[in-house]
C-alpha cells in the first residue's frame, strides 16, 4: 500500500492552487521523505485514475467552486460515497467528482481515496489564493497528515 497525495488546480487562477499548494507545503515538511507519493494535476485529470493502485490509500486535494465560506474545508471519504456529477462548468477539462466516478466505473478505485475540497473566493488569473483560502490550505497540510496513517478512518467532516 502506498500513500498518495494529489494537489489538483492552477498555480495562475487564485485560489484554484489550492491543491498545488497543499502538496509544496507538504514536500517543505521536516521529514517529507516519507513513504508518500505526491504529484499536482495542473491539466488534465482525465487518467486520474491510472496515477494509483487498488490498494493504495489516496487523497485528492482541490478547490470547489467558490460560495459563501471562502475557506471552508469539506471532506469526503469517496471510497464508499458515489459524488454528484458537477452541474457547473469547472477549470479543468473534467471535473474531479467525474473523475473519481470514471475510475468507479472501470473498477479503479483505491483502498481508500478521500477528497477534500477548500471552497474558493475567487479563480482569477494571476492572482495570488485569498486570506480565507491561505488559511484554509494550512488547515489542510495538518489534515492530510493526520489521514494520511493508514487504518485511520475516513469520516466526512465540515470544518
Amino acid at each position: 500500500m502506498t500513500a498518495i497525495v494529489i494537489g489538483v488546480g492552477n498555480r495562475d487562477r487564485g485560489d484554484d492552487a489550492a491543491g498545488p499548494l497543499v502538496c509544496d507545503r507538504l514536500r517543505a515538511l521536516p521529514g517529507a521523505s516519507a513513504p508518500l507519493g505526491m504529484f499536482v494535476c495542473e491539466g488534465s485529470i482525465l487518467d486520474l485514475a491510472l496515477h494509483w493502485d487498488r490498494g493504495d490509500h489516496v487523497v485528492i486535494v482541490d478547490a470547489m467552486q467558490p460560495g459563501d465560506e471562502p475557506g471552508r474545508i469539506v471532506t469526503v471519504d469517496a471510497t464508499v460515497e458515489p459524488l454528484p456529477m458537477p452541474v457547473a462548468l469547472s477549470t479543468h477539462e473534467i471535473d474531479v467528482s467525474a473523475a473519481i466516478e470514471l475510475a468507479r466505473a472501470i473498477g479503479r478505485m483505491p483502498a481508500r481515496l478521500l477528497l477534500i475540497g477548500i471552497e474558493a473566493a475567487q479563480t482569477d488569473w494571476c492572482t495570488p489564493p485569498s486570506p480565507a483560502v491561505e488559511a484554509a490550505i494550512d488547515s489542510v497540510v495538518e489534515l492530510v497528515g493526520e489521514r494520511v496513517a493508514p487504518g485511520q478512518p475516513a469520516a466526512n467532516v465540515v470544518s
